[in-house]
């Protein structure tokens, strides 16, 4: 039986190839909250798919939670109010940590918030 080495080392360049792109992939994440201001949250990131991540996200809720945030790229962020008043809550996704983390605070503001806080960040891998 002979090998054709050709065939072999072309076959092999493809393995290299595809674990190459395998590991260079985006994260997912994604953001489930509760009908009652944000009260229940599952935030989720770097997962290997978006469905992953959106079913971990709803686990991690519990019960009459919906998906309100999804991400592929860059970082998310979940803020919510932290007085005794009725929860305001917020979010934001952007390129890096903390502009995310800014915008889901201006989000929870905008939302009547005053003691608003970052609840959950995270980053996928790039």
């Amino acid at each position: 039986m002979l090998i054709d080495s050709k065939v072999v080392l072309s076959q092999l360049m493809v393995v290299i190839a595809c674990s190459a792109f395998a590991l260079q992939a985006n994260g997912a994440g994604a953001l489930a909250i509760d009908g009652h201001q944000g009260g229940q949250y599952g935030f989720t990131y770097n997962l290997n798919s978006m469905v992953q991540a959106e079913q971990k996200a709803l686990q991690e809720c519990g019960d009459g939670c919906q998906v309100v945030l999804r991400f592929e790229t860059g970082c998310a962020a979940f803020a919510v109010d932290q007085s005794n008043a009725p929860k305001a809550y917020g979010w934001g996704a952007l390129n890096t940590a903390s502009d995310s983390q800014t915008r889901a605070m201006a989000a929870c503001k905008m939302r009547g918030g005053k003691s608003c806080k970052v609840q959950s960040s995270g980053c996928n891998k790039s």
